[in-house]
């Protein structure tokens, strides 16, 4: 789909308002994130690598749904879930690389708390992964 670059809706363009949806589905990503992370890891005593894998893998299958049908729902012309869910996966991979390798190297190097870490690598793999999945796993691409 190709959306003009300088589409309103309700005074903000579609990039914003993708954004704003998808920030806000990120958010309710992170609570269950960093939720099953201090669950498996505080409290169950699991490894808190293994814990931010789990937890990262839910999320983001549970951030795949929201966006899909709520953020640009209305603007997906290709239906096919399991193709999208493919892509998402992937891109979600590459953040999670980025999320996982920024977490390790606090924890690791500087002593800092898993669940501060990991609230930093979300906020950096987040623009990423908003970025590439409006464009390859939703297909929503500016006019040249």
């Amino acid at each position: 789909m190709t959306i003009e670059d300088g589409e309103k809706k309700g005074g903000l363009s579609l990039f914003a308002k993708h954004a704003v949806q998808f920030y806000i589905v990120g958010a309710s990503g992170v609570l269950v994130n960093l939720g099953i992370l201090y669950i498996l890891t505080d409290i169950a005593g699991f490894w808190y690598v293994a814990s931010q894998i789990i937890a990262i893998s839910v999320s983001i299958t549970t951030n795949f749904f929201f966006n899909r049908y709520w953020t640009f729902g209305s603007h997906v012309e290709d239906k096919k879930n399991s193709v999208m869910y493919i892509k998402f996966l992937i891109i979600s991979a590459i953040g999670m690389a980025i999320q996982l390798g920024i977490t390790v190297t606090l924890v690791e190097s500087s002593a800092f708390y898993h669940m501060y870490g990991a609230g930093i690598g979300i906020a950096v793999a987040s623009g990423i992964n908003y970025v590439l999945n409006r464009r390859v796993t939703f297909g929503i691409k500016f006019k040249n």
